[in-house]
């Protein structure tokens, strides 16, 4: 009887965090249709000028998140009602907890605060979560190889690209307010800001791949850097020239630290 009603629990745990995704994607598709102040997510990020800001094109890599989520919530979906998989799903509950349903509410609630230009609160969003996705990352020991290969298409890949793409969209996020509030950066130059920015990002990347064998995160950032390029060179100045050289050399390392983890591993699940 216990039994049955943990299970009954856990489905109910697994719908909410479905519809919770759902809520996300609706929230994001309006954001994207310009329905949120009427005003996109780019539009904005260019309200907000910066050496950081990556080009308009890298933003499509919240498609392959949010695609990747949805076989996540499938994945949930199966272990919930599907029979003889009773003890995986208590593990998955037990691991996930409400990490996820706080991760989907800071990304909701962030769209809302960015497009409504409230940075400071959409920066405390962000940081709501990033640690949402630290959690998870640290419960499920995400990249680890022990993993089942269900466990490493449906949970690793989609939260290791996901964690990726927000470590970076967090430096850009707080990069964006720190323009807001006209920051002056105690004379640091906005082109020594960037570059160490550049240099923060590309040491936890470095550190995700080789300590914790995070190829999905590298991969991510090596995206999100080469957006910054691609932005950089289409403006012109001497900074601007820096920026694209420093990321170049950064997309070389974070590549190169890629291909040994895959080398070392010799498969990319």
């Amino acid at each position: 009887m216990e039994m049955l009603i943990n299970i009954s629990r856990h489905r109910q745990r697994v719908i909410f965090n479905v519809l919770a995704l759902l809520i996300v994607i609706a929230v994001n598709a309006l954001a994207g249709a310009g329905r949120l102040n009427y005003k996109s997510t780019g539009e904005l990020s260019e309200k907000y000028p910066n050496l950081f800001v990556p080009a308009g094109i890298t933003f499509s890599v919240w498609g392959l998140i949010y695609l990747a989520l949805l076989g996540f919530a499938a994945y949930q979906l199966w272990l919930a009602f599907s029979k003889g998989h009773h003890l995986e799903l208590e593990a998955f509950i037990s691991r996930m907890r409400g990490w996820f349903l706080l991760n989907c509410l800071g990304n909701a609630s962030w769209l809302f605060a960015w497009h409504y230009e409230m940075l400071p609160l959409s920066l405390l969003f962000m940081l709501v979560i990033l640690f949402s996705l630290i959690m998870i990352h640290r419960n499920f020991r995400i990249a680890h190889s022990g993993a089942s290969t269900r466990e490493k298409l449906f949970i690793h890949f989609p939260f290791g690209i996901y964690l990726g793409w927000i470590s970076i969209a967090t430096i850009a996020n707080i990069t964006a307010f720190l323009v807001s509030v006209q920051w002056q950066g105690f004379g640091i130059s906005e082109l020594t800001w960037t570059v160490t920015m550049m240099c923060v990002g590309t040491l936890l990347a470095l550190w995700m791949i080789l300590r914790f064998n995070n190829i999905y995160y590298g991969l991510v950032c090596i995206w999100a850097f080469y957006g910054i390029v691609l932005k950089r060179e289409a403006a012109a100045g001497a900074d601007s020239a820096i920026v694209v050289s420093t990321g170049t050399i950064i997309i070389a390392v974070l590549a190169l630290a890629v291909l040994l983890q895959l080398l070392r591993r010799k498969t990319i699940l």
